[in-house]
């Protein structure tokens, strides 16, 4: 059937792409939420090290998986992650005693890469959030350039802080208190942050156009995705 036959409500819908974003924006967050919830209650449960090991390994499974299916040798790829998760399988019971280092290569390495990013940025090259704004907005002012200097410095820190903290809770602090930290408080921080960002924009450039909390964040999220599809072009056409 060809989208002329299909029907019209289905085939040229306005408001079909509207509620997918929607949606999408909905559920990224809830899913996000679920699995750092999911995260501190494996880390909370006795007996449940399985689960945890399990847990903290899915992303880098996920990451895996979808290298190597990108990957021109395919197969021989999906072969080798086969047998790795064969052999993890069969060794489960060991390496769960350790899953606390599955989550903590999660959380210290995803902060650490964000702020090597975006601290990059600062010293080569245009900053990476005055990149995001430019991205959604246009050409920025004077200002809006020196400000999102500033808010690029002040995510640097922020993530830099984040993956310190998190390296000095898991050698001194106890699983449970590391895990509050970094499954329940890190999202929490990240939120204040966006607030934070928000209330100092409005207070540095009184004059601009200015959008809530939530708008910032899909403000960050478009400038995020044009700037990688940008710089992926950039490399796609230099080779």
């Amino acid at each position: 059937m060809s989208s002329s036959q299909l029907p019209h409500s289905v085939a040229t819908s306005p408001d079909a792409t509207p509620l997918l974003q929607r949606a999408g924006w909905i559920a990224a967050p809830v899913g996000f939420l679920a699995y750092e919830s999911a995260l501190h209650h494996a880390a909370h449960t006795p007996g449940g090290q399985v689960g945890a090991l399990m847990l903290g390994l899915a992303p880098f499974v996920l990451i895996a998986l979808a290298a190597a299916w990108r990957s021109a040798a395919r197969l021989p790829w999906l072969l080798l992650l086969a047998a790795c998760g064969a052999a993890l399988w069969l060794g489960r019971l060991p390496l769960a005693a350790h899953f606390g280092w599955t989550y903590f290569l999660q959380h210290f390495g995803a902060n650490a890469a964000l702020a090597a990013m975006f601290g990059r940025t600062l010293r080569q090259g245009t900053p990476l959030c005055t990149e995001f704004a430019a991205a959604v907005h246009g050409p920025l002012t004077p200002e809006m350039r020196h400000y999102t200097r500033r808010v690029t410095q002040a995510w640097t820190l922020f993530f830099a802080l984040t993956a310190a903290v998190s390296l000095v809770l898991f050698a001194l602090a106890p699983m449970p208190a590391w895990s509050t930290f970094a499954n329940l408080g890190t999202p929490v921080l990240i939120a204040a942050m966006f607030v934070a960002e928000a209330a100092c924009r409005r207070a540095v450039l009184p004059a601009a156009k200015h959008t809530g909390v939530l708008d910032a964040v899909r403000g960050a999220v478009r400038g995020y995705r044009a700037v990688m599809t940008e710089r992926a072009s950039r490399a796609g056409t230099s080779h």
